[in-house]
């Protein structure tokens, strides 16, 4: 009987551990297959980090990047055009005036006092004529000289280049007969030795002369002869 009693007891303790021990090992197992998820979780949540912060990097598209070339060599053809420009108005600015002031005031005025009322081409060819006897060693040397040379020209024995001088100096050059005499001194006195002749360039490197009635003349200009 007591062996009966100790078989039921252990019976029911096998039975009562049993029993019990499913849910442990239930608990167990859940505990032990949480623990992996949560470990491949990890990565997963990291990747999708990583790719929402690729997501909001700045991407830079094809049209953004012909934009930025186009900039850089618009940037750099802006820098040339100034580089050029700026190295024209040094070449203007060393190009200087082959005259003095006090050859131009008297240029014009013999220029004025011969052709005023000639065409523009007239009032070169009479300054050229002047420029070129400079040149002569039949005349002086000077343009002072030259228009001063005794019995050359009649404005300096009459007085009226005397006038136009006072003009001048006074500031009474305002007139278009004026600015044209100015224009074209201004041209002989840095070297101009053409004029226009019936539409074409005409050379007067060789003429010395010029008059209303001037005999053996190879060139007539408006009121004037010249050879």
């Amino acid at each position: 009987m007591k062996l009966k009693k100790i078989a039921v007891l252990a019976l029911i303790f096998t039975t009562i551990t049993g029993i019990n021990a499913e849910p442990v090992t239930a608990v167990t197992n859940a505990v032990v297959t949480e623990a992996p998820a949560q470990e491949t979780g990890a990565p997963a949540d990291n990747a999708n980090t990583s790719q929402e912060a690729n997501t909001n990097l700045p991407v830079e598209t094809p049209e953004e990047a012909t934009e930025e070339s186009t900039d850089k060599t618009s940037d750099k053809n802006k820098v040339k055009n100034k580089t050029k420009k700026t190295s024209k108005k040094k070449k203007a600015k060393s190009k200087k005036n082959k005259y003095t002031k006090s050859e131009l005031r008297l240029m014009s005025s013999i220029i004025n006092c011969e052709a005023g009322i000639e065409p523009y081409q007239g009032k070169l060819a009479v300054g050229i004529v002047v420029m070129n006897r400079i040149r002569s060693k039949r005349f002086p040397n000077t343009l002072k000289g030259v228009i001063y040379q005794r019995g050359q020209f009649s404005p300096v024995r009459n007085g009226s280049l005397r006038r136009r001088l006072s003009e001048y100096d006074s500031g009474k050059i305002k007139s278009e007969q004026w600015k044209s005499c100015i224009s074209a001194a201004k041209k002989v006195l840095n070297g101009q030795r053409t004029i226009s002749y019936r539409g074409k360039a005409k050379k007067m490197n060789s003429y010395y002369y010029f008059s209303v009635g001037l005999r053996g003349a190879r060139l007539r200009l408006g009121g004037h002869k010249f050879k």
